[in-house]
């Protein structure tokens, strides 16, 4: 009498299942990390940008001095003529989503070029850096705005 053919895996078929159930999730996991990655990364771009964009607001509205400046912390109000910096507590939110102190650096030229032969002598470009405050080890996110803007000749007088 035989006996009936028992239709079990092989210890063999076993391990080829979890060896490619293994690689399976090895691939999947670094698709998430990197995924993360990349999602940061974005949300520190954006951040930055809405940095600058706040920055250079607050140039021209006279919150912020139009003055070349050189890493100062975002939501701070620096003027030349204060040697500290004032904290404006409205700027910086508690519930932030980094934690990260973020800098801004202004730089101001005269734009020399058939543009400004238009608007005469009082075209500048006022641009703003944005930057965190890491290590450049760490890979910085940093966003760089320019705006031209015509200089008023009153405030030209004034800053002579």
């Amino acid at each position: 009498m035989r006996l009936p053919r028992q239709t079990a895996m092989t210890l063999l078929e076993i391990l080829l299942a979890l060896a490619i159930l293994g690689g399976s999730v090895a691939v999947l996991g670094e698709w998430a990390r990197t995924s993360f990655q990349n999602a940061r990364i974005a949300r520190d771009l954006v951040q930055a940008e809405l940095l600058a964009e706040s920055v250079l607001a607050k140039i021209r509205l006279g919150i912020i001095e139009m003055e070349p400046v050189f890493e100062i912390p975002v939501g701070s109000a620096y003027t030349a003529n204060q040697a500290d910096i004032v904290l404006d507590t409205h700027a910086v939110s508690e519930g932030s989503t980094s934690d990260i102190p973020w800098v801004y650096s202004i730089e101001i030229a005269n734009v020399e070029n058939d543009v400004a032969d238009t608007f005469g002598d009082h075209l500048i470009e006022i641009a703003v850096t944005v930057r965190q405050n890491v290590p450049n080890m760490r890979r910085p996110v940093v966003c760089r705005l320019v705006r031209w803007t015509a200089l008023e000749p009153e405030l030209e007088e004034d800053e002579e």
